[in-house]
């Protein structure tokens, strides 16, 4: 029932919710944010990119996400309205961890879809940096009380 509401407010742009724009930048081999807490209908840029790019793991995304891949160096912005939790990634630097999460609105059983992303984590060898991003991400989630 909430995401058919959020879809509503959302489609019709009422009072009851703002979108919101949020800058992830990237410094280094990092991610800045690593982790962000968005609304369905909030919009997310990658900035600072010129020896980065942007991918969702298709593994660890919501039903329904739309697949980012962003070219080497783009700045790319997306808005989320399915509300779950999307791990992404820059693909070049995916061996030093240069990957982070955002949790889009307040999608139905999060502690068990956090523990299926660690499950394939550990069974999908491409995908074993993901493990201390999201054990990072529960953490963070826990300490803001939204798990």
């Amino acid at each position: 029932m909430k995401k058919i509401i959020a879809a509503i407010v959302f489609v019709l742009g009422s009072g009851y919710a703002q979108a919101a724009d949020h800058v992830i930048k990237a410094v280094g081999v990092k991610f800045d944010p690593m982790f962000l807490v968005v609304e369905p209908g909030d919009t997310v840029t990658w900035t600072n990119m010129p020896a980065h790019l942007v991918e969702t793991i298709d593994e660890m995304v919501p039903e329904g996400q739309e697949k980012i891949l962003s070219k080497m160096g783009e700045t790319v912005s997306t808005t989320f309205t399915v509300e779950g939790v999307v791990t992404y990634k820059c693909t070049p630097h995916w061996g030093a961890r240069m990957g982070g999460m955002i949790l889009v609105g307040e999608p139905d059983d999060l502690a068990g879809t956090l523990d299926a992303y660690m499950e394939t984590s550990k069974t999908v060898g491409a995908l074993k940096p993901a493990k201390g991003l999201i054990k990072k991400f529960k953490k963070m989630l826990v300490a803001e009380g939204k798990l």
